[in-house]
């Protein structure tokens, strides 16, 4: 009798035991933080395509991607919406710079990928001598398109108006919203060129005819007279995360890893990002190499380099005395 009790207790501490156990999983999982990451439509979503399907959960977290609007990134940034966020790279510098977002720019998610493109006769190169004159369609007017296309033509001595008819010294440009818009420009008749990024500029030139491109990444290099393009997306990290060892060296795997899919699956890019990102998305193959996804960890080289391209393009900026709250 006493054997048969002590075995019934002993059955009843084991059970009491596996219940608690269960609990205590059940809490464990529940209390597993969600991390939001956040990226505009266009190149910046190819810079986490992947990872949608492939890094469901990174380092213990639970990863929610979102593909957003052009126009509503700077929101989850700004309103701290998101945890990781790829942005235009002085957009999200100055949201630290000059209102304190608790952020940290961790890395280059895009580097340039911008071309102005249109039609030539007897060549596929359109040179700053052809847009003399002319009025160009151009995206990102206070982004990093506009302010860049804009340095190039004041560092070459090309003077910029917005109204009027352009002088042979002169540029025209007229700001459109998007690419559609500035391709639709072009097409009405009211621009000669319009400047776009990839892919839309591959996209755009197969669709509508367009036989010649400039190159502004390399325009930008000659003006600035270093190699390295400029930047053009940032990944930005909230300050907290981005001190997590563990988290950001599988982060920056995980992008990585991303990277390498792309290139070996570029005939399959299209549809999985309409799938998985956003309806509309478009990037045909013979494009994915001149989108220029980065996405390396910055080192002392690459952050001088977006602090010279800063003050470049924003100048009113003090960014050197801002370097130790961005990065």
């Amino acid at each position: 009798m006493k054997k048969v009790l002590v075995l019934m207790l002993v059955l009843a501490l084991v059970a009491v035991m596996a219940i608690g156990l269960v609990a205590c999983n059940k809490k464990d999982s529940s209390e597993v933080k969600t991390l939001r990451v956040a990226a505009p439509e266009g190149t910046p979503a190819l810079a986490i395509c992947s990872l949608v399907t492939e890094n469901k959960t990174i380092d213990g977290f639970n990863m929610e991607y979102e593909v957003v609007a052009p126009a509503n990134i700077a929101t989850e940034m700004g309103a701290s919406k998101a945890d990781v966020v790829i942005m235009p790279i002085n957009a999200g510098a100055n949201l630290i710079a000059t209102k304190n977002a608790p952020y940290k720019l961790v890395s280059i998610a895009v580097n340039g990928s911008l071309y102005l493109i249109g039609n030539k006769e007897g060549s596929n190169a359109i040179t700053l001598d052809d847009i003399k004159g002319k009025t160009v369609a151009c995206i990102g007017q206070g982004a990093v398109p506009g302010l860049t296309f804009s340095y190039i033509l004041r560092a070459n001595n090309i003077e910029i108006i917005t109204e009027g008819t352009p002088s042979t010294s002169q540029v025209k440009i007229v700001w459109a919203a998007d690419g559609s818009a500035a391709n639709a420009a072009v097409v009405g008749g009211s621009a000669n060129y319009a400047v776009v990024g990839e892919p839309a500029a591959t996209a755009l030139s197969a669709k509508i005819g367009y036989n010649a491109r400039m190159d502004i990444q390399a325009l930008y290099n000659a003006a600035v007279g270093a190699e390295n393009s400029y930047p053009q997306a940032g990944l930005f990290v909230k300050s907290e995360l981005a001190n997590n060892g563990t988290f950001m060296a599988a982060l920056f795997a995980a992008l990585e890893q991303n990277k390498t899919w792309i290139s070996e699956n570029k005939a399959n890019v299209t549809a999985y990002a309409q799938e998985h990102l956003y309806a509309s998305a478009a990037f045909p193959a013979g494009a994915l190499d001149r989108c220029a996804v980065n996405c390396a960890r910055l080192n002392l080289e690459s952050q001088a380099t977006i602090i010279t391209f800063l003050k470049n393009i924003m100048p009113s900026v003090d960014w050197d005395s801002k370097k130790d709250i961005i990065f």
